[in-house]
Parts: structure tokens; C-alpha cells; sequence
């Protein structure tokens, strides 16, 4: 059965469409210099700031953030799926769809309609709905979430189910292509099928339209894992989706704040006691994906952990997956619970008005930040601080340009007693213009207007010998990243910007990318290419330095500098 859509087809496809006309036969579209705006479509406003690039093949909006392709714009605006957009685009063109050879793991090609997947997730939940209440296996079930205090509403809004023991729990007459297909089944040896889900308490997860994309299970009794999720298929990424935003965007439509749990039983437990504003990571750390999903809904998260050692990785795994969004207008808050506490045991214990006071006392992002990253250093000496220095320059250059931002350098200032190497350098060729995306946001860092200006003309890739490459590759924390985006290009040349972003959708990268597509390097038109030189060379000559840099850092967590070296890292580390 035919697989997946070639990404070489994908590119054909970007490369073939217009994406001015494309939105403007859906969204008026006004020229304004070299862009094209209107009031943007995914928000309401009254001024237009929505941009159409014809040179990138990009859309932005200055207002709530979104931005895109031609396929993200057709997934938003008409709520189709990725290879759905791409069908819807292919068939514009007159183009027919290739597919290419799969073996039997992709029986349910993600090319063809996705609504059987939902269809099946469907009837399977209301199956574990019914057997919830009525199947004979289900008595440990019940007392369960009897004893957590689980009422038969709050049962009744999350959907929970049953689904009993046994490899062959799921009706014989249901198609087994579509049950593997949406992760149902499992297939150990050919042709032998077993359940997904074996004795274990149900709980549905919806994406934002009440779909049932997936399931999460939890065994009862000593079995392991406790929690299982369905694995990846076509229509459920955990990474992307969290549980529980449905249900809480039905009791409220504005949610003043967002409150991040590890638990589906938290999140229950929670809205039983009258907070409803929770979500749940699906058993995995929290992602940029699902940081950026809840903003679209809110601007205040609060991220709600345990207070141990785990507990602890989880809320810096959560600061590290957010700094891409952190920006001012937006509150970034953790909250770390008693020792021996989860969510749901913490309001049982104290009720509502508590907890909810110990939401509002949560600590916010920057003094989360600077906090962890001082643990074991002694910013009394210039090791410690210079140590400080080091572990917060990754993390500052891949937060937004803003005043947030430029707060935290301050105070990164004010720890240390030194400037950030990393930071601003005005010496670069090109007039530098205000414009209403960078306004008020200062000098921007060399290498990401370097970085800036390749993906927005990927054509300035020749340019660059490997030597170069290699070279920028290690002195920036987005080296790794650019040396993958030079490989992409010299794969897909005559590339567009909009189609470099397509490259690199399934990846984390690619939230990264957008916004460096998006983003006004202040650079003047006319001196564009003159500046990518000199970013590059510049760059190149700081390279040794920044390897220095690094190198006595290092050494000073083991061995105490020689005077000489000491000076050499005042020297280095100094403010320009």
C-alpha cells in the first residue's frame, strides 16, 4: 500500500506556489513596500499586522506570533492536516501525489484522510466508557478512582474508561489495519495482534477540536509501566499535544494562567476541587511544541512539579523548552510542591484558596534561571562567575530580541560584574533601520543576524567554504544547528525560505528557523549581502577567541588559573 509523500515532492510543491496568491484569494492582501499585510486571520485586531513575504515565501503576524508556509497557512486557516495541506496544494497545481513504496508499519498512509484514525479512537473510547461501568473486570477500576475522589461528572468530562485484561479486548470485527494504524493493537510477530491497553484505567486525549488523537493508560494494581501512552501514529505526537486543554478551554474560554502538571490524575484531581486551568505533559518532558500550543491560549503558564531531585530536572527541562517564548507580555512561573506531595494530594489537604495561593507565590522564570545555573558556583571569584557566564549565554541567545531579554543581560551584569562576549557588536557594515518588528530591541547578536540573513537567502550558502562552516559550527550554541541547515541547502538548492522551514518542520529545530525567517535583521536592503560577508568573516576571526574563552572556563572548574590566564579571561570576558 502506498506510503508517505516524498519530501522532494513537498518541495516541488512550495516551489510551485504562490503564497501571496494563495492567502490573498482567502484574506485580502494590501501591498505595502516589498510585503504584502492584512488584519491577521488566526486573531482579532483592528490594525493590520499580518505579512506576506513573496521573496521567502513566509507569512507573519507582528500581533499574536503566527507564521508560516503555504502548508502551515493551509493546516491553520482551513484546519487540515500537514499531508492534507499538501494534497490541497498539489491538486492546485494539478499535480498527483506520489507516494513512496512502504512496508506494512505504514499501512495507514498519513497521506490518505485521517478521519477513520479519529473514527476508531472514537468508538474505542466510548467502548472503555461503557466498560468502565458495567464490565465485570472493572471493580479495581472503580475503587480507584473512588478513593481519589473521583466523581462520576468529573469521570463523565474527562470520557475515563476501562479497558479489562487480555491480549483481545477490542472487538474481533473492527478493522485491524485501522486499529494498528491509530495504536490500538500491537504486532509482536506477524500477524499476531495483542491490545495496546490491557487492564488499565483509560483517559482520552483530545487535541484542540475534541478529537480523540491518542490514549493514556494507567495499570492497576503493581503492573508495569503505571502509565503507558499509544504510540506515534499519523494523527498523535506526544511532544505536540498535552492532556486536558480541551476539557479546560471548555469550562474556560481565557484562562488567566495555565497550570503544568505531570499527571493525568492531577489534572482530574484538580478539576475535581474546582481548578480547572490544569494540562498534563504526556509522561515525557515538557517540549517547546507544547509550550508554544498553551501560549496560544494564554499568557501566564505556571509549571507545577515535585519538589524532589526529579522534580527538579523536570521544572529546568520545562525553563530550557520555554526560553524560545519567554518575551515581555508573557509570565513564565514554578511551582515546587512539599516533599511527599503531588498536585492532586497538596489540595485534598489544604483546598482550593491554598493551592491557588501557592500558584500566585510561584517563583518566576528569571529568578528560576539564575538560581539553578548558580548551583555550586561561588560568584565571588571570577571562576564562578565566568563559569555563570558560560552556562547562561546558550540559553539568553535563543530568547527573542526584546526588553525581557535585555533584563535578564542586565542582570546577568550584575552577578557576574562582566559583559556578555556574546553579546552586541556594532562594528558590522550595513545602515541599521528601525522597523516595527525590532523596535526599542537594541543591537542584535553577529551570529544570529548572520544566521538571519542565510535562511532568509538560502542562495548566500555558496559563500561559505566547509572550513567556515566548521568553524561557526562549534563557537555558538546554535552552531550544531546552522552546519544542518548549510547540509540542507547544499541538498535542495534554488531553495526558498519557506521551503528550508518545510525541511525542518518534524524537528525541534524548526521553531528556531521560523523565527529567524521572520525576523528584521535592521539591516538595510541595499547592504544586505555586503553584511552577510562581513558577519562571516567576522564570525571566522572570533572563532579562536571564543575557543579560548571556553577552554579556560573548563579549566577553572578543575584547577585554579594562572595569573596570566586569569587576566586572559578578564580580558576576554570584558565589555566591548
Amino acid at each position: 500500500m502506498a506510503g508517505k509523500i516524498p519530501e522532494h515532492f513537498i518541495q516541488e510543491v512550495l516551489a510551485r506556489t504562490d503564497l501571496v496568491e494563495l492567502i490573498d484569494a482567502r484574506v485580502p492582501l494590501k501591498r505595502s513596500g516589498t510585503n504584502y499585510t492584512a488584519r491577521c486571520p488566526f486573531h482579532n485586531e483592528k490594525t493590520p499586522s499580518f505579512s506576506v513575504s513573496q521573496q521567502k515565501q513566509f507569512y507573519y503576524c507582528f500581533g499574536c506570533g503566527a507564521r508560516g508556509t503555504a502548508i502551515s497557512f493551509l493546516m491553520e486557516f482551513e484546519r487540515l492536516s500537514f499531508p492534507e495541506a499538501i494534497e490541497a496544494l498539489a491538486a492546485s497545481l494539478n499535480l498527483p501525489v506520489p507516494r513512496e513504496s512502504a512496508g506494512e508499519r505504514n499501512l495507514i498512509d498519513p497521506a490518505e484522510s485521517l478521519g477513520p484514525l479519529y473514527e476508531v479512537n472514537e468508538k474505542a473510547a466510548t467502548l472503555y466508557q461503557r466498560q468502565l461501568k458495567s464490565h465485570m473486570a472493572a471493580a479495581s477500576a472503580v475503587d480507584y478512582l473512588k478513593k481519589r475522589g473521583v466523581t462520576g461528572e468529573v469521570a463523565f468530562r474527562y470520557r475515563l474508561g476501562f479497558a479489562p485484561p487480555g491480549n483481545l479486548n477490542l472487538p474481533s470485527d473492527w478493522p485491524k489495519v485501522l486499529l494498528k494504524g491509530a495504536g490500538l493493537i500491537g504486532e509482536k510477530e506477524p500477524g499476531r495482534h495483542h491490545a495496546w491497553f490491557r487492564d488499565r484505567i483509560m483517559f482520552p486525549i483530545r487535541d484542540r477540536r475534541g478529537r480523540i488523537v491518542g490514549f493514556g493508560g494507567r495499570v492497576i494494581g503493581d503492573g508495569q509501566p503505571k502509565y503507558l501512552n499509544s504510540p506515534e501514529t499519523p494523527i498523535f505526537h506526544k511532544h505536540r499535544e498535552v492532556y486536558g486543554l480541551f476539557e479546560l478551554l471548555e469550562a474556560v474560554r481565557k484562562p488567566d494562567y495555565i497550570l503544568v502538571v505531570e499527571g493525568y490524575m492531577d489534572v482530574i484531581g484538580l478539576g475535581q476541587h474546582g481548578l480547572l486551568n490544569a494540562v498534563a505533559t504526556l509522561g515525557t518532558a515538557t517540549s517547546t511544541e507544547q509550550v508554544g500550543l498553551l501560549f496560544r491560549y494564554t499568557s501566564h503558564i505556571v509549571f507545577c512539579f515535585d519538589g524532589d531531585a526529579a522534580g527538579q530536572r523536570a521544572a529546568w527541562k520545562a525553563l530550557e523548552s520555554s526560553v524560545a517564548h519567554v518575551r515581555e507580555g508573557r509570565q513564565i512561573r514554578f511551582l515546587m510542591l512539599p516533599e511527599g506531595h503531588d498536585p492532586d494530594s497538596l489540595i485534598r489537604e489544604e483546598g482550593l484558596e491554598v493551592f491557588r495561593g501557592r500558584v500566585d507565590e510561584a517563583m518566576p522564570f528569571s529568578d528560576y534561571f539564575f538560581q539553578h545555573l548558580s548551583l555550586g558556583l561561588d560568584l565571588r571569584a571570577i571562576e564562578g562567575r565566568a563559569a555563570l557566564a558560560g552556562k547562561a549565554r546558550p540559553l539568553l541567545e535563543r530568547m527573542a530580541p526584546g526588553i525581557f531579554r535585555e533584563l535578564l543581560e542586565e542582570r546577568l551584569r550584575e552577578e557576574t560584574g562582566v559583559g556578555a562576549a556574546y553579546q552586541n557588536d556594532s562594528s558590522f557594515t550595513g545602515v541599521m533601520r528601525a522597523s516595527r518588528a525590532n523596535k526599542g530591541l537594541g543591537q542584535p547578536s553577529a551570529f544570529r543576524t548572520f544566521f538571519a540573513l542565510l535562511v532568509q537567502h538560502p542562495e548566500w550558502v555558496e559563500h561559505m567554504d566547509s572550513g567556515q562552516v566548521s568553524t561557526l559550527g562549534r563557537i555558538h550554541a546554535q552552531g550544531p544547528l546552522l552546519m544542518r541547515v548549510v547540509e540542507f541547502l547544499h541538498e535542495h538548492p534554488h531553495i526558498h525560505a519557506g521551503g528550508l522551514l518545510e525541511g525542518f518542520r518534524e524537528s525541534a529545530e524548526g521553531e528556531i528557523i521560523s523565527k529567524l525567517i521572520a525576523w528584521d535583521t535592521q539591516v538595510n536592503s541595499g547592504a544586505l549581502e555586503e553584511a552577510f560577508l562581513d558577519h562571516l568573516r567576522h564570525l571566522t576571526e572570533k572563532s579562536h577567541r571564543e575557543s579560548r574563552l571556553d577552554a579556560l572556563i573548563e579549566k577553572s572548574k578543575h584547577e585554579t588559573l594562572s595569573d596570566q590566564e586569569r587576566e586572559e579571561l578578564r580580558s576576554l570576558t570584558a565589555i566591548d
